[in-house]
């Protein structure tokens, strides 16, 4: 029995319910002016294909659920203030670990 590793596009099709790093990051740029684009480019994600990322997360299961939700101005701070802890414990790692790229 021959066991195939999972293809890009099942990977794609297995993301679209988990909340990744880069996920996160955009939900949160997203809530600011709700352009798909500027969020994506602010979240990091390279201008080449900024806009035609950001239209595909903005159909994500996962992000539809987080624009249902009622987030007022102080979740919005809260969540910024978390992204930047966990951008903090992410240098960290790689400090210990002597990765230098971004």
């Amino acid at each position: 029995m021959r066991i195939r590793q999972m293809g890009f596009s099942s990977r794609l099709k297995a993301h679209r319910h988990l909340l990744t790093l880069e996920t996160l990051r955009f939900i949160v740029e997203f809530l600011e002016d709700g352009n798909a684009r500027l969020a994506a480019l602010r979240s990091g994600i390279p201008e080449t294909y900024a806009a035609r990322q950001g239209q595909w997360l903005r159909k994500l299961p996962i992000v539809k659920a987080a624009m249902e939700t009622e987030i007022d101005s102080s979740d919005l701070r809260k969540l910024r203030r978390s992204l930047a802890i966990i951008d903090a414990e992410i240098d960290n790692c790689r400090e210990i670990l002597g990765i230098t790229d971004r």
